[in-house]
Order: C-alpha cells, then structure tokens, then sequence
C-alpha cells in the first residue's frame, strides 16, 4: 500500500525558526518535558563530545560541566513535585555557546510562595564582592549549613564565583500559586565582547517548542564525532521515550538517517562546518522527527523529484527500487543517501515531508526534512 499522506510539504517552518535563532551558536541542546537524571546525562555526554576538542582549558571544561550539573539541581531543588495543569510542558534546560561564552539556562514551576526565599538569595550573592562571597562560602561550610535550602544558596554563591557574573534570573506568574522561575549562567572562555544573550531568548524557545510538542533539539557542526555523541546519547536513553520496543527501534533507526544525512550533505559553511539542526516532538502517541540543513540551490529540484518519487510508491515498489539503487546507484543522488531517504519512508506514517525557506536561483536554501512514527 502506498502511504497515506496528504501532502508532501510541511505546513510549518519551525524547526527553520529554531536554526535561525540559534544560527550563531557553535553548539545547542534544549530539553524540554519531565526532568530526572537522564535528561542531565543526555547533556554532559553531548557537551563533553563538544568540549573534547574545543580550545577550551581543562579548567574551563570542569567549570562547564560543573554549572551545568548545579543548574540542574536547582530545577531538582526548587520545583514542583507535579505539575500545575495538565496542559503545561514541564521543565526547560538549554546550554549554549555562542562566541567565547557558554549560556546555561534552566526553567521550572515553582510555587508562589517560595519566590521571595529565591529572589533574597539570587539578589543577595550578585550584590557582593568576591570577598564577601568567599566569605559566606567558608562560613556556610564551618557552619555546616547545608540544608536543602542553604545548599541551594551556597549552589549560588559558587556559580558566581566560577563565573564572575552576574546571575540572571526572572519568574513569569503562570497563575494564582505558580510562576515559572527561568535562571541563566555566562561563563566566558576567552574574549567576548557580545550583547549577552537575554534570558527572554529562553522563554520564547520554549513557547515554539511547546506549541509544536517538540522536548529535544540539537543545533550544531554535525561532523563524525558530533554524531557518534548524539546517537550515542540518544540510544542510552531512548527508551524512556516510549516502552514498545518497535517504536523504540523506529525511532532510532531514523534518527540514524536524518543525522547522517545532515552529516554528509549538509552544505559546508565557511568555517568547514556541515551545521543542522535535530528535534524529537511528540504528540499523543506519534512522534515527530526532524532535521534542517542548508543545501546548495542546484540540489533543489532532483531532491524535491527524487522525495516526491518514494514518497508515492507502495511498499513492493519501495523494495524493488532499494535493490535498483543497491545494484546500479544512482544518476544524480549518492548511493547512500539514496538508500538512507527510502528507508526512512519505508519506516515513517506518511512518507517524508519537506520544506525550503527559498527557492530562488542564486540562494542556498534551508531543507527541512519531517517525518511521523
């Protein structure tokens, strides 16, 4: 049987919106849903990838990867056993680096009547000296306060000191007894004279991500070592992502695809770079996965034809066609790639949909490739 599409063109660009806003990030993770502890080790396996060949000293990676773990435990610390409705996402965490700095950002629900307790302590360490905040470090440890909250504070005081910033922080009231606490790290690795990113770059992903069920995006150089770390990361925790070992093997098995297919044709920037972005929605029981990259515009209409083709042939023809390709290649795709788009069809709902921000002549457009399992 043929697949039961509509349309082969996507109706929305929001994964093109997400490349675009994080266009000048070298590398990006967004996580947004339920949070435990799988969710942090996602992060530090794809950032360690990332800094392992970074320019970065071994000091600045440790601080790195320490900020990160203390953001996390403050979405731990601070946020609600449950959530306020049915209809909220949950929790956000996103780690960037863009220029010379690393932004490490977390959002959760918080109740009403802990913001007072939150916003005393934030205000209170990014007003002192570093005098001040070694000396409230020594004493909080002489003292051995270290109760749920005073640990949290002294979580404050140490990122302050590691990063030599100031603590970004600010709560949007969801209703009468929750607000949503957003808490944002810098931490420069050299010199980096930018505007910081604002805190409400944060707050809109989330309302994109949201509003299409998307919890996971990666943004970034898609060379082999970045790829290895994000299927790596992904088959240690995919199975969080539905119990059915048949979807489980679905998704990874298009994930491969649509990653290595970012890896290998990807138009290459100036930096030598094949730069795309990955996200994972669901909604209800489908899942939802797609991939962006910018490709070179004399591409464009053999891949439209060569999409729309295996998109429109039924399960025997998708298999004949397979075995064509394996024997003879084919005249104007890579065997490869070739391979890999029929067996993404093959698996998906309804076939591949796709969509170019721009199709003139003289412009190397973004493709964005979508497909449901």
């Amino acid at each position: 049987m043929k697949k039961q599409h509509i349309t082969n063109i996507m109706e929305n660009n929001t994964d093109q919106i997400l490349f675009n806003e994080l266009s000048d990030d070298d590398l990006s993770f967004i996580y947004l849903g339920q949070f435990d502890n799988t969710v942090l080790g996602m992060a530090t396996e794809l950032w360690k990838g990332y800094m392992a060949k970074s320019a970065d000293t071994e000091g600045q990676k440790n601080k790195v990867s320490f900020l990160m773990i203390e953001s996390f435990q403050n979405i731990l610390r601070y946020g609600l056993s449950g959530r306020p409705d049915d209809e909220t996402s949950g929790e956000i965490f996103v780690v960037r680096r863009k220029n010379n700095s690393y932004y490490i950002t977390s959002g959760n629900y918080v109740d009403n009547s802990k913001i007072g307790y939150i916003k005393q302590k934030l205000e209170m360490v990014n007003s002192m000296t570093a005098d001040e905040l070694k000396q409230i470090f020594v004493e909080t440890l002489t003292n051995k306060q270290l109760s749920k909250e005073g640990g949290a504070g002294l979580g404050f005081v140490e990122m302050i000191r590691k990063t030599k910033e100031k603590l970004d922080f600010k709560f949007v009231p969801i209703d009468d007894n929750h607000s949503f606490f957003y808490f944002q790290l810098r931490l420069k690795c050299g010199i980096d004279d930018s505007e910081p990113i604002s805190i409400d770059r944060t707050e809109y992903i989330k309302k994109i991500m949201e509003d299409h069920h998307k919890f996971i995006a990666v943004k970034g150089d898609f060379d082999r070592n970045a790829v290895n770390q994000i299927l790596m990361m992904a088959e240690n925790n995919i199975a969080v992502l539905d119990p059915q070992l048949t979807t489980q093997r679905k998704v990874y098995h298009i994930m491969v695809e649509m990653i290595q297919n970012i890896s290998k044709h990807a138009k290459v920037s100036d930096k030598g770079a094949r730069v795309g972005l990955f996200s994972i929605g669901k909604a209800g029981t489908q899942f939802t996965l797609t991939a962006t990259n910018r490709i070179k515009c004399t591409e464009i209409q053999t891949l439209k034809a060569y999409i729309d083709n295996i998109n429109n042939k039924d399960q025997q023809a998708l298999d004949d066609y397979y075995r064509h390709i394996l024997r003879n290649g084919h005249d104007d795709l890579d065997v490869v790639s070739g391979l890999g788009l029929i067996d993404i069809v093959r698996e998906s709902k309804f076939g591949i949909k796709y969509m170019f921000d721009n199709e003139k002549p003289s412009y190397d457009p973004l493709l964005t490739m979508e497909c449901n399992i």
